[in-house]
């Protein structure tokens, strides 16, 4: 038996006003209702990809080169050294003691650091959830001072920070989700 015959059939089998408009109101809403399983996500549309990072190396903080900033942040000015935080990834460290001519040191690399503050060579920093305090005394040498595990509410990476957007669903065994990045999509079969 066909979809019409069980709907609309019965629906004119008596003659009184509520059957047509009943009838109506049911073809109207087949309509929509077709229409909308009609439409699929765009074979290649701009999305964001998730960024993963391995939980055992969140935790690790190191200095290095000096690198390019990207997506600079928060500037903290200490004694003759200016820090920039490059957001999610680390801190630029630079020597201003001749203003004009602002001398890159290095990168102090720090998963999901977002903010910075310093007192008596001391560096306090966001890791991921963690606080961690960064003797700079000797700097470019480095050392871990101490650590404080969860003192941060964790945010939720699991879905880009975007709504009405496509995405790459996550993958655990990728790792951990610490950011996203905006790439070209190819059938994405994630959207928030």
């Amino acid at each position: 038996m066909k979809l019409i015959d069980l709907i609309i059939k019965p629906l004119y089998m008596k003659k009184t006003l509520l059957h047509p408009l009943l009838a109506a109101t049911t073809l109207t809403l087949l309509a929509f209702y077709w229409t909308a399983c009609i439409k699929s996500a765009p074979t290649e549309v701009v999305g964001f990809k998730p960024v993963y990072a391995n939980p055992a190396t969140i935790r690790d903080i190191s200095n290095g080169p000096a690198r390019t900033i990207v997506n600079g942040g928060k500037i903290y000015a200490y004694k003759n050294w200016a820090f920039q935080i490059e957001n999610g990834e680390g801190i630029h460290v630079m020597d201003m003691s001749q203003p004009n001519q602002p001398l890159k040191l290095g990168f102090i690399k720090i998963h999901g650091c977002s903010e910075i503050s310093i007192q008596n060579d001391v560096l306090y920093s966001d890791n991921d959830r963690d606080l961690v305090c960064i003797n700079i005394s000797q700097y470019p040498s480095i050392s871990l001072s101490s650590r404080i595990e969860k003192i941060f509410p964790g945010v939720s990476q699991e879905i880009p920070p975007y709504e009405g957007v496509y995405f790459e669903c996550v993958d655990p065994s990728q790792g951990q989700v610490i950011g996203w990045t905006e790439v070209l999509l190819t059938n994405p079969k994630c959207k928030r």
